[in-house]
């Protein structure tokens, strides 16, 4: 089993962080900066039978499949605090660095590239729905997208990641590339903010009904399946949209990812959470299932056959 810290007694580091997931304390942990990320409450949420969302556990299982398909992920710890689960994240910038995020990327003026957009039928409504063909003409002709074209195909990649954990919410401030204000250097963000993934609002009396209804399971993990991209004004289901096999640069990045996916080790870390700890629920019996077995229904029944089909061409 997996350790789980307790964060009760560490010093703050007086470092917040943003974003919309929860609240998060900046703290010192072994010495260096990390942060912890808490559940967030249901009260104004549509869900039954869960008091907070299942989000640390979702941030620790997402991170640790990234890091098993041998992408770079930020570290993540799972532990205790002021009575919770939590996930601690390690802060991976160095001394004078900043995070560029899609957002600010796009956000860099370049006259053809906001003629291009401006041709589109449709365009992103906010951070959280961004028009895919939007992005598409950001990362053909930004000037960033240029100088570090390797983050096309980490686009891509986690696109296709996040439809296998089901984090559907990689929106316009959770990716990008980090610039060092001494050299002037930029680097690919290592992949963070993956606490969505999974189901991290369903209690274990709803996945119960999941697990024993066929036509729900397939709801759920397939037909219900949304990413935070929009193509002509519609939400995308990144699974139908890898089964189409009509972008070319996320056919490559199937073909580069699929043979990486061991779904073996992929369990071996799903047992070596415990279900409890010290009284406070952390992985329970039903969300282990329901989370494993979507990943199997998604890499037998899209992935695979997807994989195939481009592999013969």
């Amino acid at each position: 089993m997996i350790k789980i810290e307790n964060f009760d007694e560490v010093l703050t580091s007086g470092i917040t962080y943003g974003g919309h997931s929860g609240s998060k304390k900046g703290i010192i942990f072994n010495g260096e900066r990390w942060f912890l990320k808490y559940p967030k409450s249901t009260k104004s949420m549509n869900v039954e039978g869960l008091s907070y969302t299942t989000s640390p556990i979702s941030e620790y299982l997402g991170s640790h499949i990234y890091n098993l398909l041998g992408f770079p992920v930020h570290e993540t710890l799972l532990g205790t605090a002021n009575g919770k689960i939590v996930v601690a994240c390690k802060d991976f910038l160095n001394k004078n660095e900043t995070i560029l995020d899609y957002n600010s990327i796009k956000n860099d003026y370049d006259e053809n590239v906001e003629k291009e957009i401006e041709k589109l039928s449709s365009s992103s409504k906010n951070h959280f729905e961004t028009d895919l063909d939007e992005v598409m003409i950001v990362m053909d002709n930004n000037s960033y997208f240029k100088k570090v074209q390797d983050l096309k195909n980490r686009f891509w990649d986690m696109f296709i990641v996040d439809s296998f954990i089901n984090n559907n919410d990689r929106n316009d401030n959770n990716w990008g590339l980090i610039l060092n204000h001494d050299t002037m250097n930029l680097r690919i963000s290592p992949i963070y903010d993956n606490g969505a993934s999974f189901y991290n609002k369903s209690s274990d009396e709803k996945i119960d009904k999941i697990l024993n209804d066929d036509f729900k399971m397939k709801q759920v993990i397939y037909d219900s399946c949304v990413s935070s991209f929009i193509k002509d004004g519609k939400i995308i289901n990144p699974l139908k949209f890898i089964e189409s096999m009509d972008n070319s640069d996320c056919n490559e990045s199937l073909l580069r990812i699929f043979p990486k996916i061991d779904l073996k080790r992929i369990k071996e870390l799903f047992d070596n959470i415990p279900s409890n700890y010290n009284n406070l629920p952390v992985l329970s019996n039903q969300q282990r299932k329901l989370y494993y077995e979507s990943l199997v229904y998604k890499y037998e029944k899209i992935l695979k056959p997807v994989y195939n089909k481009l592999s013969l061409k």
